[in-house]
């Protein structure tokens, strides 16, 4: 196809980024940790992680707002429930709440104020959100031969699959009396949970956004769940996938939550070549414009993300022709080009991140390296 010739011809010399930070706070202080649980203890970090400021000591030194502070600032939903509450719900949903087995992240004090997950998880059960999940719910988590074992106990048959053995278990040992080594009862959401989570998706969405910003940056281009939270005044945030795109739109040029929502797209290799024939002199056009690249990176891995792999290899194809220097840029779009069989688009990008990446970032640079060598056999071969 030879489209990424293009890039050869406008690419940009890349330049890399440095970043200072000064320390010069005072004293250190720590969140207070004595309410939590003796038995949870073990899944948090040591009490000197959690302070009361983040980044402390440095030029970004700013201050915990506790969950108690969010409620005076932050719009509780329709029932409710404040964004902390409902990360906590997306938690639960997965299964691994309360005591999970990489213990509670940093970012539930740091981002969200809350230092004792076990009792803020206790609250949402006793106001009906959560309930304890059956113990045949953790099944799945076991190594087979601990459901062997299950089933042993029991004079059970032990042969077959992973899933025949959870099933035989399920249908022939009563709740209360199938055995689980180490068992750790675990939330799962209500119908009432199921509903508050949903109707506020615009949370756990923000919560993993890759354009998301950090509190108090100039109030134009905040862009986080708490500034989100401001745009629903009534608590009312069914609508919130029509809202959050529409700011997306102004802010990157894309409605990121639209392509969210949509299924994934089912595409081929024609449909690929085709779709970057028709979208070459926009690319030559953004090539040229002034900027660093790292917009359309960002929205090319959105993309890929949503399954949208066209319109992400467009995005991506700006950005390496602008020059930029990220070693994920190139790997993410070699990765989708090989993926549509792409070998010669695959090589060609890959020898743009070798020119942009600076050798200083030796480890990045030579794995670009080594994986154009690689794709270079595949093409001969």
């Amino acid at each position: 196809m030879g489209l990424l010739n293009v890039l050869s011809k406008f690419g940009k010399t890349a330049t890399a980024t440095n970043r200072s930070a000064s320390n010069s706070r005072g004293k250190t202080v720590y969140a207070d940790s004595s309410t939590v649980s003796s038995d949870e203890v073990p899944y948090y970090r040591e009490d000197s992680y959690y302070t009361l400021y983040s980044y402390p000591d440095s030029m970004m030194q700013t201050k915990v707002i506790t969950f108690e502070e969010r409620k005076g600032t932050a719009i509780p939903s329709a029932r409710g429930l404040y964004p902390a509450q409902i990360m906590l719900l997306s938690y639960c949903e997965t299964g691994r709440y309360p005591k999970p087995n990489g213990g509670y992240p940093g970012f539930w004090w740091f981002e969200y104020g809350i230092r004792d997950v076990g009792h803020a998880l206790e609250n949402l059960a006793a106001n009906g959100f959560l309930e304890w999940a059956p113990k045949a719910h953790s099944l799945s988590s076991l190594k087979v031969a601990e459901l062997r074992g299950i089933l042993e106990n029991s004079g059970l048959p032990t042969t077959g699959k992973k899933a025949d053995l959870v099933d035989r278990i399920v249908s022939n040992i009563p709740e209360d009396q199938i055995c689980i080594p180490s068992y750790t009862p675990k939330y799962q959401l209500t119908e009432l949970g199921r509903d508050e989570l949903e109707a506020n998706g615009y949370v756990p969405y923000m919560h993993k956004h890759d354009r998301k910003t950090i509190e108090h940056t100039t109030s134009d281009r905040e862009f986080n769940v708490w500034s989100v939270n401001r745009l629903f005044p009534d608590g009312n945030a069914r609508n919130w996938k029509k809202v959050v795109g529409n700011l997306e739109l102004e802010r990157f040029d894309m409605n990121m939550a639209k392509h969210d929502a949509e299924p994934p797209k089912s595409l081929t290799k024609e449909d690929i070549v085709q779709f970057l024939r028709q979208h070459k002199d926009y690319i030559e056009q953004q090539i040229s414009a002034d900027a660093d690249g790292l917009d359309a990176e960002l929205n090319g891995i959105a993309l890929k993300k949503a399954g949208r792999d066209d319109e992400a290899l467009v995005q991506f194809c700006i950005a390496a022709g602008r020059g930029f220097d990220a070693p994920a840029l190139y790997k993410e779009a070699a990765i989708l080009f090989h993926k549509y069989k792409m070998y010669d688009e695959e090589i060609r990008i890959l020898k743009l991140g070798v020119k942009n990446v600076p050798k200083l970032n030796e480890k990045h640079w030579q794995d670009l390296n080594t994986r154009s060598e690689k794709a270079k056999e595949l093409v001969s071969n």
